[in-house]
């Protein structure tokens, strides 16, 4: 009993101080989880990356020295000085389709991040509906342990004057460590998981709100329109487009590359001290041999395995709107029987206590009733938990985040 009032308080003290909903957690861990972070600043080194490809070629200064009699270095009829700057100019629009393909693929790396958003709130989803069931959990067990000491405060009654054997008696005596162990197996978990939550979101927190998710009700259109909301919405979709579109720039600036740049130079020469000289050249690479065959198969290449993914990526997508929608259905079903069913058990429990009081059962019959209704919880709990986690990773699903 002294356990059971230590735990009590325990639980107790959760109870009070900031209650954490679902969707503060939500907001709370989109923006302080650590690898959402990581991943945002890839969003960052792909601005930096535009950056880059506006930069233009850097021009080159030579500068020659050459003195005809080294042996008198002061002597300046002898000598020739030679300056020269080389500026490299970009042909085929180069820069231009450089500078296109980097903002391509910073809007590939902002829609990438936004489609990473969809499993990272699964995660948080699963760590909080775990959370919930042990709340729920722990809560029954509670309950159940109350209702039944008593139960065993009734039978010691019975067995004191002489109407419950001593058999029956130490039966349910021993049957409440039964209801202690749960109880404190339910704490142990719902204090674990609790933390677990606490570092996903890095923020602390007391104790979950039991109805935020509940109160979540969301009615969804047939599974043609579900699919068709979700190759509009889906980010991942939009990425893998985006990434054909980059793929594409891509061939256009390895075919670019095989078109050689033009090298202006102007020379200044100077021989001796009355002879100088103002000079203007230029150079370009022959493309006899290096036409940059290579890269420009290896970006074709890369732009039909772009195209597959991007048709993968429409029928996973489909794929998963309609595995998520039979689950729906079938997890809707199984926690409205339960629900059905739950004042019935409950009922059903309460007859059998009364019926004991008045020594109308047996313990066996109490014992089997209990365990009976314990078990109808856990299932009724689950089954709640089930069909709201699928009903919220269907909205997920079709891009609605």
């Amino acid at each position: 009993m002294k356990k059971y009032v230590l735990g009590f308080l325990i639980y107790s003290s959760f109870t009070f101080g900031q209650t954490l909903t679902f969707e503060e957690g939500l907001n709370t861990f989109i923006n302080n989880n650590y690898d959402i972070l990581v991943q945002k600043n890839e969003i960052e080194k792909a601005k930096a990356d535009i950056i880059t490809a506006k930069l233009r070629p850097n021009p080159v200064f030579t500068a020659n020295f050459t003195y005809y009699n080294i042996r008198n270095f002061s002597d300046r009829s002898n000598t020739q000085n030679s300056f020269r700057i080389d500026q490299e100019i970009e042909t085929a629009n180069k820069r231009s389709i450089r500078i296109k393909l980097a903002e391509k693929l910073l809007q590939y790396t902002q829609l990438n991040f936004k489609s990473s958003l969809k499993d990272y709130i699964n995660t948080y989803l699963s760590a909080y509906t775990q959370l919930l069931y042990d709340k729920l959990q722990l809560e029954n067990s509670k309950k159940n342990l109350e209702d039944f000491q008593k139960v065993l405060e009734i039978a010691k009654i019975q067995y004191e004057k002489g109407f419950l054997p001593a058999l029956d008696y130490e039966k349910l005596k021993l049957s409440l460590i039964d209801y202690q162990k749960d109880y404190y197996s339910n704490l142990e978990s719902y204090n674990k998981d609790k933390e677990y939550l606490k570092f996903l979101i890095k923020s602390d927190f007391d104790d979950i709100n039991s109805e935020s998710l509940f109160s979540y009700n969301q009615q969804f259109e047939d599974i043609d329109s579900l699919i068709e909301k979700a190759i509009e919405k889906r980010y991942d979709v939009k990425s893998s487009k985006v990434n054909v579109e980059a793929s594409q720039l891509q061939v256009d600036l390895n075919k670019a590359m095989a078109i050689p740049n033009v090298t202006v130079g102007l020379e200044f020469d100077g021989v001796a001290e009355k002879y100088q000289f103002l000079g203007v050249g230029f150079s370009v690479p022959i493309p006899i041999f290096d036409r940059n065959q290579g890269e420009i198969l290896k970006s074709k290449i890369n732009l039909i395995q772009s195209k597959i993914l991007y048709e993968k990526t429409i029928e996973q997508a489909k794929t998963e709107i309609r595995q998520l929608y039979y689950s729906l259905k079938s997890k809707e079903s199984i926690m409205n029987e339960y629900k059905s069913k739950y004042e019935d058990v409950k009922k059903l429990k309460e007859n059998t206590e009364k019926a004991f009081a008045l020594r109308g059962i047996n313990v066996l019959t109490l014992l089997d009733t209990y365990k009976l209704f314990r078990e109808f919880q856990k299932s009724y709990t689950q089954a709640k938990i089930d069909y709201y986690t699928v009903l919220y990773q269907l909205k997920l699903a079709t891009g609605d985040y």
